[in-house]
């Protein structure tokens, strides 16, 4: 139990370390991926309980390979338990792709605005119909 807070404590600590480095985080991403592949290769590779008992003479428990074959399975899970929880970390513990804007307020020694009055709106005419235009009087001629 000792071995799994350790690990953990390790992959927490180490996401954690540097939030506010992009190229620090993407290393840090890289070998968590790589934890949890050599876990999964190593539980791929490891005998199990029942390849020891395949193996194992008549008569004559494989109590090495039992023993051997749980602590490398142990091992191989914790390699993808601590690349998993320290993603997790690392991606939890990165700050905001864009950042906050910044606030934005009034010096406190500005004299807050005066009451303007209300301008009185433009004065406008009475529109004048237009006067319709007319044809130039010219008599009309008989040719």
């Amino acid at each position: 139990m000792r071995a799994v807070a350790l690990l953990v404590s390790l992959a927490v600590s180490a996401g954690a370390c540097f939030p506010n480095n992009p190229k620090a985080q993407t290393y840090a991403k890289l070998t968590e991926g790589g934890l949890v592949v050599a876990g999964i290769a190593m539980l791929f590779a490891v005998n199990t309980g029942a390849d020891c008992d395949m193996m194992a003479k008549p008569g004559m428990p494989n109590d090495s390979c039992h023993t051997r074959a749980t602590v490398l399975g142990d091992v191989g899970l914790g390699l993808i338990l601590t690349g998993l929880i320290g993603f997790i970390a690392t991606v939890s513990g990165s700050g905001d792709d864009k950042p906050a804007p910044a606030p934005t307020a009034k010096p406190a020694t500005e004299a807050p605005p005066k009451a303007e009055t209300p301008a009185e709106p433009p004065k406008t005419e009475p529109a004048t119909p237009a006067p319709a235009p007319t044809a130039p009087a010219t008599p009309p001629t008989n040719g």
